[in-house]
C-alpha cells in the first residue's frame, strides 16, 4: 500500500500533454479546412465573372452581327460604340470617361454583372490572306471593317476582376 501513497501524477501530466498536442492538431486542420474554403470560394467568384464577361462578349457580337451590312452608321447614335481609337490617348477601358453598355445577365433572374464597349478599327485584311493589302492592286475582299469589342464584370467587394478583349470583323 505504500507504493499507492507514492504516485507523483506523471500520468495526468502525460494525458495533458496528449490533450495539448490533440487540440494543436486539431486548430491546424480547422484551419487549413478554412484557407481550403476560401480558396475554393475565390475560384467560384472568379469562374463566375469570366463566364459573365465571356457572356457579355457574346451580346456584343451578336449586336454587332444584327446591325449588318454595316455597323459603323451606328457609332453616332450608340454613345458605348465608339470611332477608331486614338494614338497617345489613354486606352478607352481605362479611361473612366468611357461610357459602357450593360450586357443581359447569363441567367434569368440574375441581375447584369457584365459590361462591354464597341470600337471601330479601320479597315484591315483578312487573316487568311494579310498581305493581300501590300499588292499593287488590293482586291475588293481584302479589306473589311473590323471591330474590337472589350468587356468587364462589375467589380464588387471580393469579387475578381475580369477584363476581355475580341477581334470581329466582317
Amino acid at each position: 500500500m505504500k507504493n499507492h501513497f507514492r504516485q507523483s501524477g506523471a500520468v495526468l501530466v502525460v494525458a495533458l500533454l496528449l490533450l495539448l498536442v490533440i487540440t494543436l492538431v486539431s486548430v491546424a486542420s480547422m484551419q487549413r479546412s478554412v484557407l481550403q474554403e476560401r480558396m475554393t470560394a475565390n475560384l467560384y467568384e472568379r469562374q463566375l465573372a469570366v463566364q459573365q464577361v465571356e457572356a457579355a462578349l457574346r451580346s456584343a457580337e451578336n449586336w454587332v452581327a444584327a446591325q449588318l451590312p454595316d455597323p459603323r452608321t451606328r457609332i453616332p447614335a450608340e454613345n458605348w460604340f465608339y470611332d477608331l481609337p486614338l494614338i497617345n490617348v489613354i486606352d478607352r477601358w481605362q479611361d473612366p470617361a468611357t461610357q459602357w453598355r450593360a450586357a443581359p445577365p447569363i441567367n434569368p433572374g440574375m441581375s447584369s454583372t457584365a459590361q462591354y464597349f464597341i470600337e471601330y478599327l479601320g479597315e484591315w485584311p483578312s487573316p487568311v490572306n494579310p498581305d493581300c493589302a501590300s499588292a499593287t492592286t488590293i482586291e475588293p475582299d481584302c479589306l473589311s471593317p473590323t471591330f474590337r469589342i472589350t468587356a468587364r464584370n462589375i467589380v464588387t467587394e471580393g469579387t475578381p476582376v475580369v477584363l476581355m478583349q475580341t477581334i470581329w470583323r466582317l
